[in-house]
């Protein structure tokens, strides 16, 4: 072994400590500590032919020269001096390691090595430094790796590890005004977005819409973002494997933005992407890139934000990893998202020393945060200095707390629901905050949409997923989370060699409603988060092979989950089964005494439903029951009505229903109270293609309206009662300018007792059409003095049932669990424009149509809005022929690469977040 200075030095100091003991005052050797010490050899020696490789410090501190860095064999002297307060002021975090001579000139370079110690919890950037005479210098061919810092050094000195943070810098709005005694910071916030860039509400659209509007009121406004903007939302991000969610978080041009724990998902590559904002300041204070020097990390530590006269100081947090089973792993060890990213957990120690640093350089410290309000209130109860907590992660609403020390936690709405805005003022002299004002606005009714920012979110959905909202199958029912697992299981089937599953229901996120299918509804019924980080989803299917002896175990251990089995289980043979990705990882926790062999995974889930409701769609079947699909048969259910004639009013252009004036107690009221004239003639506005013969119908009384008698077979739910259960209504209406603010009633299907039964469907004060049920449901938002082309579908069932509300071909809502039942289902008639409590008004009917069938969205759309003439010819054998075509058309994306891929994101150990 080596024999060190170090314990030289050691000896020294016991021996005149011991000496000062056994002798007098006169005996005493007084050392003058800033006499240098002069080290001995200590063995160590770079020869000319090999170099040197050594490991000193017990590991903490190695050398790799290698041979001809010195022209002859050259003895060299290594000592260690533990880490002071004055050099860990410096942002030294390692014991300093020398060596001597430093003189010695090395042909070329060496590399040194020394561990990061092991309760090291700040963050920062890590790298080699060298001290030259009171000050330290980095090093910055630095590398990290596996908790060592390298670098290539050519000399010989004193090195220790230092910690830099990185700090980025951004002015927003004008220049101070120095003749001003207040100035305003304001903030729009949002946090876990989640890719919901895509859907129909614009969500995204009408952020960037208030946000401008807010940056046109007060031109000192910050746009910040905490965190979360992957998964959970459009099925985009699946099948662009995240490049869609990044184009758009970029596409808001926030000023800050911190990454939240779902940012990870992806892995390296493409975080080290997202981490790379042009307009944004990424924050992450609490992780540490490790990856190659050539690849940059975007992330930084601290930012300063010049505001006008006011200084800002803000630094990013990010919460702990989810895993399989779709929790959250707080327990010691916690592991890393994904390799290269070195996390620290230690958020408040993290916060306390940046707080500490910069204080002094910034008038306002906030904290971007990705905690959670829990957290984000303990950190900044426990960190003077702490002035604002802007957050995430919480998923509980938006949220404001005034904390005692006079700091400020927010929590905005979730899902790009609701935007948070906070309004601070400041006195220019002190820079001390003076008052603030704060409100939450919702996003869903309160702003309309930036046009721009709509158009270019439309193009990335139509480059990476013009499949999202198309008709893929048709389900006929309103399923369970039982019979969506059951669907699900027979998907994988479908896809794999499994003859076997075990799903539990309770993983279905969301059902979806009867009608038309698409690739977003299978993405919502099972929502991807990569967890761990970079690999499949919780709630991706798995295969493991099982004997029929555990097959049957399984069973009996979970009696609540739905299973797809052979008819007769031989106990011996292997079985192939399907499993979510927590029980295929974690047997012990769900099944008793089984262990799994050759466990792979398949798919994410909902890939699975894509294939087959494409398959089923293909053989002309509903993808929930065996039925044929209407595109599939020639039937005539579908009666239309233009009331062109003013001679026959009520005949219908084609099908077999009738249209006549509801008349039970036969005083003629219908001839001699409706009106059939042009809409010229009435002085009504004109359809979108020109005039045309309407019906001018009056107020009615309970015994009056208009009564279609069906003549279609009985169909759905109830059918083995007689009941027409799938229907749908579809109607040009326009109410005159007096009928504003007034209910009036639409549909009543109940025709027996019409002088009690309060009519089942009204236009509401506001321009909605719907029921106000205990769980009321409005839809849509029109105008009297126009006309809308209004639909309405119906599936009416014993406990699911649900009806679609549709505005001009365009979906509004679905009212969905459990009301529409039996009341709703028709025998042989059914009322329009009456009501028991005289709740009707007169208004205006440009065309009518009854299907004794639910239309698909495809179909309602096909028809799209108010004009002169309605028609509908029946698509026979189309809907099949279009799924084809649309799918041929999809960009060349690797649409199953979870199979594909399956190396790449497990290797032998399954359950490494770093494969």
């Amino acid at each position: 072994m080596h024999s060190l200075t170090l314990l030289r030095a050691t000896l020294i100091a016991f021996l005149l400590i011991f000496l000062s003991a056994c002798g007098g005052a006169e005996d005493q050797v007084t050392v003058n500590p800033n006499d240098p010490v002069e080290p001995e050899p200590s063995g160590l020696i770079i020869t000319n032919a090999n170099g040197l490789q050594t490991s000193l410090d017990e590991g903490n501190f190695t050398i790799n020269a290698p041979g001809e860095i010195v022209a002859n064999d050259t003895e060299i002297t290594y000592e260690k001096l533990v880490l002071d307060e004055n050099n860990q002021a410096k942002n030294i975090i390692s014991d300093i390691h020398t060596l001597t001579p430093n003189t010695l000139q090395l042909s070329s370079s060496m590399t040194i090595t020394i561990k990061i110690p092991d309760d090291y919890v700040l963050g920062g950037q890590l790298t080699i430094a060298r001290l030259s005479g009171d000050s330290w210098s980095s090093i910055t061919n630095s590398t990290v790796s596996q908790g060592f810092v390298s670098a290539q050094v050519d000399q010989l000195g004193s090195y220790a590890i230092e910690m830099q943070r990185t700090v980025a810098f951004s002015d927003i709005g004008p220049t101070c005004d120095a003749n001003a005694t207040e100035q305003s910071v304001r903030f729009v916030h949002v946090a876990d977005m989640h890719s919901r860039f895509g859907y129909q509400e614009q969500y995204f659209s009408r952020i960037k819409a208030y946000y401008k509007k807010a940056l046109s009121e007060s031109p000192h406004t910050l746009f910040t973002d905490g965190g979360d903007d992957y998964e959970k939302g459009t099925v985009a991000e699946q099948i662009s494997q995240g490049l869609a969610s990044d184009e758009t978080v970029k596409l808001m041009a926030f000023d800050l933005r911190v990454l939240g724990n779902h940012d990870y998902a992806w892995g390296p590559e493409k975080l080290l992407e997202f981490s790379q904002d042009d307009n944004a300041i990424v924050l992450a204070s609490n992780t540490r890139f490790e990856g190659e020097q050539n690849k940059s990390f975007g992330g930084v530590d601290f930012a300063k934000v010049q505001v006008g006269c006011i200084t800002l100081g803000v630094f990013g947090m990010t919460s702990v990893p989810w895993d399989e089973l779709d929790e959250p792993i707080e327990d010691d060890p916690i592991p890393d998202f994904i390799k290269q990213f070195k996390m620290s957990w230690k958020w408040q120690q993290i916060a306390q020393s940046i707080v500490s640093q910069y204080s002094g350089d910034v008038d306002y410290m906030i904290m971007l945060s990705h905690l959670g309000k829990g957290t984000d209130v303990e950190i900044a109860t426990n960190v003077p200095g702490i002035d604002l907590v802007l957050g995430g992660h919480t998923h509980g609403g938006e949220d404001f707390i005034e904390l005692e020390n006079n700091a400020l936690v927010i929590q905005p709405e979730f899902y790009a629901r609701g935007v948070t805005d906070l309004n601070l003022v400041f006195n220019t002299a002190d820079k001390a905050l003076s008052r603030y004002d704060y409100q939450h606005v919702d996003t869903r009714t309160s702003i309309e949409p930036d046009e721009e920012t709509k158009l270019a979110i439309d193009e990335v959905m139509g480059r990476y997923a013009p499949d999202a909202d198309t008709e893929i199958a048709i389900s006929e029912n309103y399923p369970s989370s039982f019979e969506v697992a059951e669907i699900a299981a027979l998907a994988t089937k479908h896809s794999s060699s499994i003859n076997a599953a075990l799903l539990n229901p309770e993983l279905v996120q969301k059902r979806w409603t009867p009608g038309t299918v698409t690739q977003e509804d299978f993405h919502k019924a099972f929502y991807v988060e990569r967890q761990p980080s970079n690999t499949p989803g919780f709630n991706s299917l798995y295969q493991v092979t099982v004997t029929g002896t555990d097959l049957n175990t399984m069973i009996a251990s979970q009696p609540d989950w739905f299973v797809l089995k052979p008819e007769d289980i031989q106990v011996t043979t292997n079985y192939n089964v399907a499993l979510f990705k927590g029980p295929a990882l974690n047997p012990d926790l769900f099944f008793s005494s089984v262990t799994f062999n050759d466990v792979k995974p398949i798919a994410e889930a909902w890939w699975l439903l894509d294939q087959y409701a494409r398959f089923r769609t293909t053989q002309c079947l509903h993808l929930d029951t065996d039925t044929q699909l209407n595109a599939c048969q020639d039937v005539a259910n579908i009666t239309t009505w233009n009331f062109d004639d003013p001679t026959n009013p009520l005949t219908p252009d084609s099908g077999p229903s009738v249209l006549s004036y509801f008349d039970p107690e036969n005083d003629g009221w219908g001839p001699e109270d409706t009106r059939y004239e042009t809409t010229t003639d009435l002085n009504i506005a004109d359809l979108t293609d020109g005039p045309s013969g309407v019906m001018a119908f009056t107020r009615h009384s309970p015994t009056e309206g208009l009564l279609i008698t069906l003549n279609t077979a009985a169909n759905g739910d109830f059918k083995d009662d007689g009941l027409v259960s799938d229907y749908t209504i579809v109607m040009d209406i326009n109410w005159p300018l007096e009928t504003n603010d007034i209910y009036r009633a639409i549909i009543q299907a109940d025709t027996e007792n019409y002088d009690t039964d309060d009519a089942d469907i009204f236009a509401s004060p506001d321009g909605g059409y719907g029921e106000a049920t205990s769980n009321s449901g409005y839809f849509g938002d029109t105008k009297p003095g126009n006309w809308h082309r209004i639909a309405f579908v119906f599936y009416a069932a014993p406990t699911n049932g649900v009806f679609e509300i549709y505005v001009d071909g365009e979906l509004e809502g679905v009212k969905e669990e459990g009301e529409i039942n039996r009341r709703w289902a028709l025998d042989k008639t059914i009322l329009l424009f009456t009501d028991n409590n005289y709740e009707t008004r007169p208004g205006y009917l440009n065309a009518l149509l009854y299907a004794g069938r639910a239309m698909t969205r495809g179909e309602i759309k096909s028809m799209g809005g108010a004009q002169q003439k309605l028609s509908f010819e029946q698509p026979t054998r189309v809907l099949n022929q279009t799924i084809e075509r649309h799918y041929q058309a999809a960009p060349a994306i690797k649409t199953n690469q979870w199979i594909e891929q399956r190396n790449k994101f497990f290797g032998s150990n399954s359950k490494s977040v770093n494969n």
